[in-house]
Order: structure tokens, then C-alpha cells, then sequence
């Protein structure tokens, strides 16, 4: 373990720490980058085109900065793509169009673009056990989940996470009862007209069945017609499939510590994006965050202690094919990563960090010290685990997995929708996350 909490270091400097805030407030450098970043390479779904420019926008920034490397690190993707995705509602004379989109992963219906689609009756489940409740009278149905998040969880990712279920195994625990496709609610607390997109499964052995999300408006309608008419049906078409692999790269830029080179502390975010928008909030913001914490400290005259990392991760939304492939092959022999922070929660203003227990539990006055620097800021609350799921497969022995915790009540609000762009972001909130992790960085940098 490298972690030395009695070492005999110097306290972090509370007027550096402010010199951060104000040079990220004043310059908003971050914003600039993470609107070039939507501008240039638009959405960026893995293997797509927009991926690609994404990549090379990444390393031709980068490459400005003045870092000893700047570098890709090739990785093979999975590429799927949307296609046509439309549905109906059909109940003696009524028709209603839905709005929904095409779950990440899911087949298309018969035909594809070209077919028929999908007609059949829709039967509401609104938990796991309304689900198994209604199980024998699934077959041949279009199933509806409909379980919202849950609006008394004051944390969002809870509720996301305690929601979650639908969207990533519905379809295939409907199609285990003899389903012929699924809607599933949107995962949000908002009322709106726009269906989120996110990554679906689909359980080896179990018939493949079409997926797609439908809009909470659209959600709440639905459930109410079938109170009125429960034998009503709705017509699905989806185009969306995978076309094959492709190339992407996870994107690095290294400035060399000057007394433990070969100790390296990581900050990164993913470089793709869903299809549906320029991916600002998810995960642009991150992107921006992990670009922006380490040219502030670079701009201020810092010299690090330990070698600083930024790595921009390809495919998180997709598999974590960028993380896996750099958390086996990232590093060269004889060098090690000690801590590694990930922002991946948009860009709301700084509500603090995720630590690991050895510093959550074991570590009361390394809390106290980090509070007395960065609650000012906006940064009081210092949780325990959740580093991110791109950090997460950095396993090196004595490895501080963090993760930066942003304001999240409106972050599900564009997560994963047409929504998610530039016009989500408050440049504002934006650097003070950018400002928040380079104090990290620079705190543990004179710890460790």
C-alpha cells in the first residue's frame, strides 16, 4: 500500500487551491473544450464517425498542451446502430403515436427498417413481482415495464440503479414468458416527451426479443389506457442491429511526475456517447473535467510528484471495452497506478467525492484536512465506494479508486437522450467540478 497518512508532507496550500477556482471561473477553458467537443464530432456511439472524430479531436488537443506523451491506444468495439424505431398505439378506433427509441443492443423487429414490425397486445408490469405475477399471461404479448425511479431517494443514481433493471434484463425475463418485445419507462423523475436510450442485454439461451424505451408522458398515458381498454395492442418497428466491429482508441496524455515517475494517478472520463445527442452531460463533462483539472494545475506552475494521466476511455456505454483493454495493457512493466479518479455525472455543481474505505473509514483526519479545503467549494460529502465503472477495472495492487460526485437531481433529466447537449451545461458549474478535481489531484499528489 502506498497510502502514507503520517508522512511528513506539507499541508496542501488553501490560497493555490483558491487560485484553481478562479483561473477555471475566469478562463471556463473546460466549457470552451467541451463545446468544441459537441461541435466536432457531434454523437459519438462507439465505432460510429463521430467516435472517430472524437478520438482525433482528443489526441490534436491534447497534443497543444505541452504533455511528454500524448497517445491513442487502439481498442476494438462493438457497433450497433438505431435504424427506424416508431410505435403506435391501437385500441377500437384510436391510434396514438408513442414516443420511444431503441434500447442500446436491441434487435430489430421482423424486417427491420423495411418490415412489418411488431403487432400485438401490451400487457403493464410494474415491478419483479408483478412480473412473475403476470408471467403466464405474457405469451405472444408486447410486455410494458413501468416501475419509475423512485422520487424519495434523495440520491438519483440509487433510484437509476434500483430502476435499472428493466431496461438492462426486461427484455429477456419477458421473453422467458413468452413475450414478443418489450417497452420499458425511461429511466428519469421527469414528466417529459423524451424516450432514454442505455444499454440492454440480452441473457444467454433466452430468445431474443426487440427493446425499446418509451417516454415517461408516453409511460403514464399508456398505463391509463389500459385501465380503460386492457385488451388494446400497439404496432412496434425498430431498424436497429449491430453491424460488426470497429475500431475505436482510448485517448492519453502523460505529464511526468519529477520524484515518483513510475507512480501514476489517473483522471479520465469515457470519450463516447449515445447516438440520440452530443453526449455533453454523459460524457462529455467528464471528458472536459479530467482535460481541464489537469491544465489548471499545469497553467498554475505546478510540478507534480507522481506521473498524472488523463485517459480518455473508448466504449463505456457498450461494454467498458476501452477500460478493460487499458487496465490490462495501460501500463508499462514496473510502473503502477495509486489512484485513480473518474468523472462520469455530469456537470452539476461540486457536491464532493467517493473514497475508498481505507480512506472512508480508516482515515478520519485525511476526510477532515479534505473538507477543510474543499467544502468552501461546494465539496462536503464524502462517500464510500462508486469510484466509476471505467476506474473500476483498475485492479494494481493498493490501486485508490475515487470517483467526483456532481449535483445529480437534473442529471437524468438529458442522461441518455436527444436532450444531452451543450444547452444542458452551465459553464459555471462545469469548472467548478474542473477546479474541485484538480484540488484532489493536487491534495494527494503531496500525500501519497
Amino acid at each position: 500500500m502506498c497510502l502514507s497518512l503520517s508522512g511528513q508532507v506539507s499541508e496542501p496550500d488553501p490560497v493555490f487551491i483558491q487560485n484553481l477556482y478562479q483561473k477555471a471561473l475566469g478562463d471556463q477553458q473546460g466549457y470552451f473544450w467541451l463545446s468544441d467537443l459537441c461541435k466536432e464530432a457531434g454523437p459519438r456511439l462507439a465505432g460510429s464517425p463521430g467516435d472517430a472524430k472524437a478520438v482525433k479531436w482528443a489526441v490534436e488537443t491534447l497534443d497543444t498542451l505541452g504533455y511528454e506523451k500524448v497517445l491513442k491506444q487502439e481498442v476494438d468495439v462493438r457497433h450497433w446502430v438505431r435504424g427506424i424505431e416508431t410505435a403506435e398505439f391501437l385500441s377500437k378506433g384510436k391510434r396514438k403515436a408513442l414516443n420511444i427509441t431503441a434500447l442500446g443492443g436491441s434487435i430489430s423487429t421482423p424486417g427491420g427498417d423495411s418490415g412489418n414490425g411488431i403487432t400485438a397486445e401490451v400487457v403493464e408490469v410494474k415491478n419483479r413481482k408483478d412480473l412473475y405475477a403476470k408471467g403466464s399471461k405474457l405469451k405472444g404479448k408486447v410486455v410494458f415495464f413501468n416501475e419509475p425511479m423512485d422520487p424519495w431517494l434523495i440520491n438519483t443514481g440509487s433510484a437509476y440503479g434500483k430502476a435499472g433493471w428493466q431496461r438492462w434484463g426486461g427484455a429477456s425475463e419477458a421473453a422467458k414468458y413468452g413475450a414478443v418485445a418489450v417497452l420499458v419507462r425511461s429511466l428519469t423523475h421527469r414528466l417529459d416527451d423524451f424516450p432514454h436510450t442505455g444499454a440492454m442485454t440480452y441473457e444467454q439461451g433466452v430468445k431474443k426479443i426487440p427493446a425499446a424505451a418509451i417516454s415517461t408522458n408516453g409511460a403514464e398515458w399508456l398505463s391509463k389506457e389500459l385501465l380503460k381498454s386492457p385488451h388494446s395492442k400497439v404496432k412496434i418497428i425498430l431498424g436497429s442491429h449491430d453491424i460488426g466491429r470497429k475500431n475505436s482508441a482510448n485517448v492519453i496524455a502523460e505529464w511526468k511526475g519529477i520524484e515518483k515517475p513510475d507512480e501514476v494517478i489517473l483522471v479520465g472520463g469515457h470519450l463516447d456517447s449515445w447516438d440520440l445527442a452530443t453526449g455533453a452531460q454523459d460524457d462529455g463533462a467528464g471528458v472536459a473535467h479530467a482535460m481541464h483539472a489537469v491544465w489548471l494545475l499545469k497553467s498554475l506552475g505546478y510540478q507534480p510528484r507522481h506521473t498524472i494521466r488523463i485517459v480518455l476511455f473508448a466504449n463505456e456505454e457498450f461494454g467498458l471495452d476501452g477500460a478493460k483493454k487499458y487496465a490490462k495493457e495501460g501500463l508499462e512493466e514496473n510502473r503502477k497506478h495509486i489512484l485513480c479518479i473518474e468523472s462520469d455525472g455530469g456537470s452539476g455543481a461540486p457536491r464532493g467525492f467517493s473514497l475508498p474505505a481505507i480512506i472512508h473509514d480508516k482515515s478520519p483526519e485525511l476526510i477532515k484536512e479534505l473538507d477543510n479545503l474543499l467544502a468552501r467549494y461546494g465539496c462536503k460529502e464524502w462517500t464510500q465506494g462508486g469510484s466509476g465503472a471505467d476506474v473500476s477495472q483498475i485492479i494494481d495492487d493498493g490501486v485508490i479508486l475515487c470517483g467526483y460526485r456532481a449535483d445529480s437531481q437534473r442529471y437524468f433529466d438529458y442522461h441518455h437522450t436527444s436532450q444531452d447537449d451543450i444547452k444542458s451545461v452551465h459553464p459555471r458549474e462545469l469548472e467548478l467540478g474542473s477546479a474541485s478535481i484538480a484540488s484532489f489531484l493536487y491534495f494527494f499528489d503531496k500525500k501519497l
